[in-house]
C-alpha cells in the first residue's frame, strides 16, 4: 500500500526533501485525526515531525496546502487499495475483495480510519473537504463497476455510490463508539460488531 512504500522510502534513503516531506505529512496526518485541523497548528505539525516551522511552509504553502495534503493522502489509500482488484470474475466475488482490500489498507493505516471517523462524524464547521473528495470518488469508482457489468442497479449512482461507501465505513466509524458505551453499560461479553444497513422510510 502506498503508506508502506513511503515508510520504506524513508528508511532507506530518500532525498531530505521527500524525507521532510513525508515526515510532516505523517504527524500532520497523527494530530488531526487526534486533534481536529483547526486544534491543530502548523508549529505543531512542525514539532511533532522534528522540523522547523519554516520548512512546512516551504513544502506545503501553509496549513490549507497541508490540509489538502493529508486529505489527497487518504484519498490515495482508498483509491488505491479499491484498484489494486481487477474487474474480473464474479460480481459478488469482486466486490468482497474489494471490501477486503479497504478492510486491509486501514487495518495497515489505523490513523487514516482515526482521521475519517472526525472529519466524517464530528467534522469542524464548514470543512467538507474530505467527505466530498471520498463521495466523488467513490461515484466514479460506482461508475466504473457499472461499465464493467459488477455494480448493477436501478438507483441512482450517486445514491448507489453513498450506500457503497457507508458499507465499507459504517461499521469502522461507529465501532469504537459501540465500544465505549459497551464498556460504560459494564457489559462483560464480547462487544457486537456494527452492521450498517441502509433503508428507505417506508421499506
Amino acid at each position: 500500500m502506498t503508506q508502506r512504500a513511503t515508510g520504506s522510502a524513508v528508511g532507506s534513503g530518500a532525498a531530505p526533501a521527500s524525507d521532510s516531506r513525508v515526515r510532516i505529512r505523517t504527524a500532520a496526518l497523527r494530530l488531526f485525526a487526534a486533534r481536529g485541523v483547526a486544534a491543530t497548528s502548523l508549529r505543531e505539525v512542525a514539532r511533532e515531525s522534528g522540523v522547523a516551522p519554516g520548512l512546512v511552509v516551504h513544502h506545503f504553502g501553509g496549513k490549507d496546502g497541508l490540509h489538502a495534503e493529508v486529505d489527497e493522502f487518504v484519498v490515495g489509500l482508498f483509491r488505491e487499495a479499491l484498484d489494486s482488484v481487477a474487474l474480473e470474475g464474479a460480481a459478488s466475488e469482486v466486490v468482497a475483495a474489494r471490501d477486503d482490500a479497504v478492510t486491509t489498507m486501514f487495518e495497515d493505516n489505523p490513523e487514516a480510519i482515526d482521521y475519517l471517523r472526525r472529519v466524517v462524524v464530528t467534522p469542524d464547521p464548514g470543512d467538507e473537504g474530505l467527505a466530498r473528495r471520498l463521495v466523488d470518488e467513490t461515484i466514479a469508482q460506482t461508475t466504473t463497476l457499472r461499465e464493467h457489468g459488477i455494480a448493477r442497479s436501478r438507483k441512482p449512482v450517486e445514491e448507489q455510490a453513498v450506500a457503497v461507501l457507508v458499507g465499507q465505513l459504517g461499521n469502522r466509524l461507529l465501532q469504537p463508539t459501540l465500544g465505549r458505551l459497551w464498556a460504560l453499560a459494564g457489559a462483560t461479553s464480547p462487544v457486537p460488531s456494527v452492521r450498517v444497513d441502509l433503508r428507505r422510510p417506508g421499506d
